[in-house]
Formats: C-alpha cells, sequence, structure tokens
C-alpha cells in the first residue's frame, strides 16, 4: 500500500464546527508569490500522521496554489519529502498564512 501524501482540507473541518474564520479568508485573498502559507500534510498510516508545515508559494490561479516545502517534515510517514518539494493546494487546504 502506497503512503499517499494528503493536504487535509481545514476550510472543511472549520465549517463542520460552524467556524467561519473571515480574517483568514481575508488574509488569503491578499497572498502573492513568494508568500509563505501553513499546510497540514496527512498520511494514511496511524490514527494521525500528519503535520503542519511551512510552504512557499510559487504560483496561485484563481484559489490554486502551487508552493514549495519551506522547511524539513520530522514526521517518518513524511519522510519522502524534502525541502523545496513541490506541492499543489487550494485555499480550502490553508492552515494559516504567515506573517511577513
Amino acid at each position: 500500500m502506497r503512503n499517499a501524501i494528503v493536504v487535509e482540507d481545514i476550510e472543511g473541518m472549520r465549517r463542520r464546527q460552524g467556524i467561519h474564520d473571515l480574517e483568514l479568508q481575508e488574509q488569503i485573498r491578499a497572498l502573492r508569490i513568494r508568500d509563505f502559507v501553513n499546510l497540514t500534510l496527512l498520511t494514511r498510516m496511524g490514527p494521525y500522521a500528519g503535520e503542519t508545515l511551512l510552504v512557499r508559494i510559487t504560483r496561485i490561479q484563481d484559489s490554486r496554489f502551487c508552493g514549495a516545502l519551506a522547511v524539513k517534515p520530522t514526521y517518518s510517514s513524511l519522510s519522502k519529502l524534502r525541502l523545496g518539494s513541490p506541492l499543489r493546494f487550494t485555499a480550502s487546504h490553508i492552515h494559516s498564512v504567515a506573517r511577513r
């Protein structure tokens, strides 16, 4: 079985809990290339095998983003990812926007 890596749908989780983070939505709309965001990356191993990691945005098209991993994961289940590994994600995957 492959150890698939998934970007967690943070917005979906918030909505299920009744949370509407308008400030985060504004920050996401203001994002530019070279800005940093936090994404939670999960694997299908164990009850919770994931980590929230810093990603540098390299491309933006509508609500779709491309980025590069800006830190090395510490969880062994994410060991196939390296500094600079490319990631694709949407606005709903963004956990938080890193301070500028």
